[in-house]
């Protein structure tokens, strides 16, 4: 980022230059040739285990995985899931963004709250279930309360460090001109850190995810989690596949969504706006 006093800089918020190699015919070639030899592999494989429970066949769990799709059972309970997710990290978002720009800005707030912060960040998130189901019982509210807890500490913890590299002088430049905290924060520490803020965000929702799926198994009646745990109950392991599939799809996709967001907000720091 060019250092004239038009953009604030920020020292990992270099111009990203990838190429084309990500959107190369070889690179497309190379990833769908990786894919069809997994295929392949998980095949055979399965004819030569012959044994459902261990790896399924793969044909059939191709079945289960379209199944999916369609079936208004699992679709309705992927729903549920999706609904707690964005709920969780929303809660997320609202508290991390602002505590991480106030600690970022604020070294006296940073060195009071950071060792509170580091240390609630080391419990075991599976180590929050029971007392999340004794707080909100069963359903939405433990789930939810977990999905937060593992959303929070990366978009505090990105958003503190995209606030700490930006170069001081843009502040003191604008303090020496009569710019207020409010305005120092929206027009200089803010632009700044969202990079990193966003960065978080995709660590966050993924984190989120996984979180979700974990505390369905236990904490709740319905949700993709539940389902999950049903299919590995009633020995349905095709079907237990095929939804391990649709999950990674959905985390997957949503990660994507992420970083084109984040191409959007951030253009600057994509040559000729690719990565």
């Amino acid at each position: 980022m060019e250092n004239n006093g038009s953009q604030v800089p920020q020292n990992k918020s270099r111009v990203i230059n990838l190429g084309n190699a990500g959107n190369s015919l070889f690179m497309k070639f190379y990833r769908i040739s990786v894919l069809l030899a997994i295929m392949i592999i998980w095949y055979f494989l399965a004819k030569k285990i012959d044994n459902n429970l261990l790896l399924p066949d793969f044909i059939l769990t191709c079945k289960e995985f379209f199944k999916s799709w369609i079936d208004s059972y699992t679709v309705q309970n992927l729903l549920i899931t999706l609904e707690r997710v964005f709920r969780g990290f929303l809660i997320a978002c609202i508290i991390g963004l602002p505590l991480g720009l106030i600690m970022g800005y604020s070294k006296p707030i940073l060195l009071a709250v950071s060792p509170i912060i580091n240390s609630i960040r080391q419990v075991p998130i599976m180590a929050w279930i029971p007392l999340a189901i004794v707080w909100f019982g069963l359903g939405d509210g433990p789930t939810i309360f977990l999905i937060t807890m593992s959303a929070i500490f990366p978009l505090i913890i990105n958003t503190i460090d995209g606030v700490r590299g930006i170069d001081p002088n843009y502040i003191n430049a604008a303090r020496s001109m009569g710019a207020k905290n409010i305005d120092i924060m929206l027009d200089i520490i803010l632009p700044g850190a969202l990079p990193s803020f966003l960065t978080g965000c995709r660590l966050a929702l993924g984190l989120g995810w996984m979180s979700v799926i974990c505390a369905e198994f236990i904490a709740t009646s319905k949700g993709f989690g539940f389902i999950l745990v049903e299919a590995q109950q009633r020995l349905e392991t095709p079907k237990l596949y095929a939804l391990m599939i649709v999950s990674a799809l959905i985390g997957f996709s949503m990660d994507r969504i992420l970083i084109i967001l984040e191409k959007l907000l951030t253009s600057w720091r994509f040559k000729n706006g690719n990565s």
